[in-house]
């Protein structure tokens, strides 16, 4: 193993025992930062057409799965996956890069934000497919790494605060950037065409500067090219 390579892992460690130590602070996070949450999750709603038999990987604290209305779900985080599982939801413990189900046993499959936090992308990528039935979809959404707020967070990841002037009035958590490592659009989408989906669909959101974004809700539109979050869907 590389050095490089031993340091990213232990960058994702170490941001797995803050998401562990610091989950109500993640909670909080998205209640003041609630124009921003509702302008994401109308564009997975678009996206998710099947919640019912969704499942939703990294789902967190189950804040965006209980308003889709996804049951089940599986998180590496026990302090994000007992939130979950107090809002109702079925959590099991595991990882992207190793789902704990079996081959072409799941209709719909969301990745809801969690890419950034995957050393191996490809290999969660094609954890979804294999698990994936037959015609099955897969939702991936990502803050793409060539806009405005993954910049912004490398930014103040860098320099180890956020610039007052050009920040939101509540920034994401300083302690949650720890071993993110945003992927862009095209990367994403030359992953998935590579491990096999195709009739690739597409919503953007978040085309305001990170200093006003939550003054608003906002629609999403197609395309991703414009937009700082962006959804993407896949058929199996």
């Amino acid at each position: 193993m590389t050095k490089l390579k031993s340091e990213k892992m232990n960058s994702l460690e170490l941001n797995m025992e803050k998401f562990n130590q610091g989950a109500a602070d993640f909670e909080i996070w998205f209640k003041n930062n609630e124009n921003i949450f509702l302008t994401e999750l109308n564009a997975l709603a678009k996206m998710v057409t099947k919640p019912e038999k969704c499942v939703s990987i990294g789902i967190g604290n189950g804040l965006f799965a209980e308003k889709l209305g996804i049951k089940r779900g599986v998180e590496p985080s026990h302090a994000m996956a007992d939130l979950a599982r107090a809002r109702g939801i079925e959590v099991k413990a595991g990882k992207a890069e190793a789902l704990p189900f079996a081959d072409q046993s799941i209709e719909q499959i969301l990745l809801g934000t969690i890419l950034a936090y995957v050393e191996d992308k490809e290999k969660a990528v094609a954890e979804a497919y294999r698990v994936l039935k037959k015609g099955g979809e897969v939702i991936i959404s990502i803050l793409a790494a060539e806009s405005s707020f993954a910049l912004l967070y490398r930014l103040a990841f860098l320099e180890g605060h956020y610039r007052t002037m050009i920040s939101p009035q509540y920034p994401y958590p300083m302690d949650f950037l720890a071993g993110t490592d945003w992927i862009s659009s095209p990367e994403l989408i030359a992953i998935m065409k590579k491990i096999g989906f195709k009739d690739l669909k597409f919503r953007q959101t978040l085309t305001k500067h990170p200093r006003y974004a939550n003054e608003e809700v906002e629609e999403s539109i197609p395309g991703y090219k414009k937009g700082d979050y962006v959804v993407i869907k896949g058929v199996k």
